[in-house]
């Protein structure tokens, strides 16, 4: 038998939020011996976009305060909330529709938005796998003797499942950020935590966000609180808990490449409460096979990752929603590198996503070629539409595609609630 350590994760299911903080807490060695008195403390919430709490696309607010007072408890110099939003969104707009500006005030703590910090560190990243070489972040946040990542577990359109790996990509400007979905989005983020490592992750299941999270979620009652001091093992135990099969979610593959984290389960020892007696099926319609899921198209996704196919089922459905289905299934759609491309394929209804359908433009120059590791997420719907390519360069990320989702909205939520229905129907049933 070997006398290897096991990674611990802490699960905790409690009448109230704060006292599953606390138990997390108490169960990762108590806050007094996590934290030093004296020391800064950096909170890392997903507050990345302008959403109110119930929606849960944003760490509840809830949780960020009971963790806020557990920390207090070791007598830190001070308590920052940390946070760049989303290309084309105010930092300062997400924390107050969330709810953790009111918390903030409350509890006597600082509001940072790090995309406003001109004082930044270019950080170089030791054996890159992305083409970042060198990492720009706020001095402040790099010179913090705590970070605790707060993220929410939810599907993600352009990553399958976002939990504690994936909030870190939060700590980056609106440059970097922009970078990284230039290329390969997956490798970006495993950079990003190399040189930014939060040492302590508290993660957020009270309400995860299912369907097609996280523009457009669908949150479930679990009532959770995870935590862990390695990211890769507290994010494979929370897939367990809502049952996301982690082998469709590439990143833990990469984070396995990586030695970022415990891949391995026999490794892991879940504390607190068991996982079976908290498991609560998520609807994450952003897994299974895509090639036949739309049939009145041609959809060729040979090599496609994980989040290229999970794109492929968020912009597929949206054009069921908004009615565009039908009108444009004489269009191809390529993603994946291992595709043979018909013939006869007309390149003006050929649309190739992801930066890995490059090399097919060499035979049809004149295909509708969406860039990025993955593509920013509403590109594909918009450019079948459009019937020409959407790119989300420049200004058109706010002055057309942010206005264009808003107005699509309506008919899309509608959808969403009604394929919800009939999945938890069926779980039920």
């Amino acid at each position: 038998m070997s006398d290897k350590k096991k990674t611990l994760v802490a699960l905790a299911k409690e009448p109230t939020v704060q006292e599953s903080v606390t138990k997390v807490f108490d169960l990762m060695g108590g806050v007094t011996n996590m934290i030093k008195p004296g020391t800064t403390v950096m909170l890392k919430p997903n507050a990345g976009h302008a959403s109110p709490a119930d929606t849960s696309v944003c760490t509840n607010p809830e949780v960020v305060r009971a963790v806020i007072r557990e920390v207090k408890k070791a007598n830190p110099k001070s308590i920052v909330i940390a946070e760049a939003a989303a290309i084309g969104c105010d930092t300062m707009e997400c924390y107050e529709v969330s709810g953790i500006a009111d918390v903030a005030r409350e509890e006597g703590v600082e509001l940072y938005d790090i995309k406003a910090d001109k004082d930044l560190v270019n950080v170089a990243v030791r054996g890159y796998r992305s083409n970042l070489s060198h990492v720009k972040l706020p001095r402040r946040l790099m010179e913090a003797d705590h970070l605790i990542n707060l993220p929410i577990l939810k599907a993600h359109a352009s990553m399958v499942f976002s939990c504690a790996l994936k909030n870190i990509k939060g700590v980056v400007q609106d440059a970097v950020h922009l970078q990284m979905h230039q290329q390969n989005l997956t490798m970006a983020m495993m950079d990003v935590w190399s040189v930014c490592h939060a040492d302590i992750n508290i993660v957020d299941a009270i309400r995860p966000a299912s369907g097609y999270s996280p523009h457009t979620p669908v949150p479930i009652e679990v009532g959770c609180i995870l935590g862990s001091y390695d990211p890769v093992a507290v994010d494979l135990i929370a897939c367990d808990l809502v049952g996301i099969d982690a082998e469709a979610v590439d990143y833990f593959r990469v984070s396995a490449e990586t030695g970022l984290g415990t891949t391995n389960r026999d490794d892991i020892e879940v504390v607190g409460a068991k996982v079976e007696d908290c498991y609560k099926k998520m609807w994450v319609p952003y897994i299974g096979d895509m090639s036949k899921r739309w049939p009145e198209y041609q959809v060729l996704c040979d090599g496609a990752c994980s989040s290229c196919q999970a794109l492929l089922a968020i912009n597929m459905e949206t054009l069921k929603a908004i009615g565009d289905y039908e009108r444009r299934s004489d269009f191809t759609v390529v993603a994946g590198g291992k595709n043979v491309i018909p013939d006869d394929v007309d390149d003006r209804k050929l649309v190739l996503h992801g930066n890995c359908t490059r090399k097919y433009l060499k035979d049809h120059p004149n295909a509708i070629h969406i860039e990025g590791c993955p593509p920013s997420e509403p590109l594909l719907y918009m450019s079948i539409s459009n019937g020409e390519l959407v790119h989300g360069k420049g200004g058109q990320m706010s002055e057309y595609i942010r206005p264009r989702m808003a107005a699509d909205q309506p008919v899309w939520r509608k959808y969403v609630e009604e394929q919800a229905q009939k999945f938890y129907g069926s779980q039920e049933g």
